[in-house]
This record gives structure tokens, sequence and C-alpha cells, in this order.
């Protein structure tokens, strides 16, 4: 049950609910800071993470996207996606949750970029999948925490939604700024565009 990076693109990029890559011995690394623990997810949090995952796209983009894609879209189905994913380890991603007091609050994936039908090839190595932290964690420093947690520094790449400034906004501050690629989603995600930001 695993994403074909290709074929649903625009929940596979953009929600990125491919398979994190766990160490080699099975433990979770982890880190705790301001009482939110940062560490890499395992498949029995799939149902958490899929919950988490489904809130924060509501959060971030109830107003954008179409009625259609909300009547379709169940905590059943992501968390069910998340689970798979999580037990069937996709090679070179690497993901991180946070977790506040037995919730997940946050997660964010990277791994090598991929090419995109409307633009082409990519133009760094790495790639941010997924960023998302809930709106009660916005403003704490839990974003940057996750980005620097998943993703090296120095040259990479990533894909936000065009009406997302508060989003284009923090990755500038990070070094990101847009290069000029675009592409448009299908009717499903409403037909909304994103571009690429790239440091």
């Amino acid at each position: 049950m695993a994403f074909d990076p290709q074929a649903d693109r625009s929940l596979c990029r953009t929600a990125a609910l491919d398979a994190l890559r766990l160490t080699a011995c099975g433990q979770v690394r982890s880190t705790e800071d301001g009482g939110v623990e940062i560490r890499e997810p395992l498949p029995q949090d799939g149902p958490a993470v899929g919950r988490m995952h489904l809130a924060s796209w509501r959060e971030a983009y109830s107003a954008l996207l179409p009625a259609g894609f909300w009547d379709t879209t169940t905590e059943q189905r992501w968390a069910e996606r998340w689970t798979a994913n999580l037990a069937d380890p996709v090679e070179g991603v690497v993901s991180r949750i946070a977790v506040r007091d037995g919730e997940v609050v946050g997660l964010a994936s990277a791994g090598p970029s991929r090419p995109n039908a409307t633009a082409g090839p990519p133009v760094r190595d790495h790639e941010l999948w997924a960023l998302y932290v809930r709106a009660s964690e916005q403003g704490t420093g839990l974003a940057s925490r996750l980005l620097d947690a998943v993703l090296p520094a120095g040259p990479a790449e990533l894909w936000v939604f065009e009406a997302n400034p508060r989003a284009i906004a923090f990755y500038g501050r990070h070094g990101f700024a847009p290069d000029g690629a675009r592409h448009v989603f299908g009717a499903d995600l409403g037909e909304q565009p994103e571009i690429r930001l790239v440091r």
C-alpha cells in the first residue's frame, strides 16, 4: 500500500504519506525540548500520525481546497496509509514526529528530490517532502526544529501552495526562495497552484 510518488503526487509530495526510514537497530532516536519530544516514528504510531496529519491539513487548507476533497477524506484513510507506509519504509526518506504529552503535534519528512511533471527534473538533491505542525504549536519554534531534524544544511528544494503566504514566509526565514517553477494540481485539489522554493 506504499504510495507511488508519481501516481499519487497530490498526496505523496504535499502530504508526504510515504514511509519513514528507521534506525538499523529498530530503536527510536529522540530529542526533547520545551516539553516536546522529536523522534522517529514507528509503525504503531501510524494512526496517531494520520489523525494529526489530517487535522493539520484541515487547519491549514480548509478554505483553500474544494468541499469535495473533504467529503471523501477520512481519518481512517489517512491512518491506514500512514500505518502501511511506516511498516514498509522507503529507502532514503527521513522523518520525525513531534510528541507533546503523548499526542502527535507535528511531523516532517525529507528525502531525495523528485521530478515534477510540469517543472521537469529537480534542481537540488534534497527535498523537504512535508512539514506540518498543529495550529496550537505555530510560533513556538517547533516547525524550525522539525525542519532541521530532517533536512541537512545546504542546498535543498520544496514545494508549497502558492496561496500559503505564511508557509512561504517561514521557509524564507530558512533561506528558501521561489525559483519560478510552478505546478497546478488537478480538480481534486481545486486546481491549486504550488511553487518551488530553493536554497
